[in-house]
């Protein structure tokens, strides 16, 4: 982990695999960037945020103990764009706005993807699905994952 921001930005990577997760890190540093992980497990990668909060992220959606997914909604909650390392595994329709990588993907576009802050114009930076959590009403994995409602 990078331990200074030094005016860069700070990309959180939460990938469970070693290699992958050594060639991002040296990706995004190439690229000018801070990098803050590899992370092998969603709860790891979420107990850092208040640590060094992330510009982006770069979340594999298969993490050690558990998929992304209440990571990925903690980082909606705080407005940090973030893309999602996907490969084969399915993604809940909540997230069907967020950029996506099959498990072999461009460095580039990572890059890229990284560079624009979010490589989809008007990402929302909100949770879409607050209204209804705090309304109280039922919410289905489709719509959002359960530990939203925490």
């Amino acid at each position: 982990m990078d331990g200074g921001r030094e005016g860069r930005p700070v990309v959180l990577v939460a990938e469970p695999q070693a290699l992958p997760g050594m060639w991002l890190e040296d990706v995004l540093a190439a690229a000018g960037c801070a990098v803050s992980g590899p992370y092998a497990t969603c709860q790891d990668a979420a107990e850092s945020l208040d640590e060094m909060p992330p510009d982006f992220a770069v979340v594999s959606v298969d993490l050690n103990q558990g998929p992304c997914f209440p990571l990925a909604c903690a980082l909606r909650r705080r407005g940090v764009p973030f893309a999602l390392i996907s490969g084969n595994a399915r993604v809940p329709d909540a997230f069907s706005d967020v950029p996506r990588f099959d498990r072999l993907f461009d460095a580039r576009d990572m890059v890229s993807a990284v560079s624009a802050r979010c490589a989809v114009p008007g990402c929302p930076r909100a949770c879409p699905m607050l209204g209804r959590i705090a309304a109280g009403e039922a919410v289905a994995l489709d719509q959002c994952p359960t530990a939203c409602r925490a």
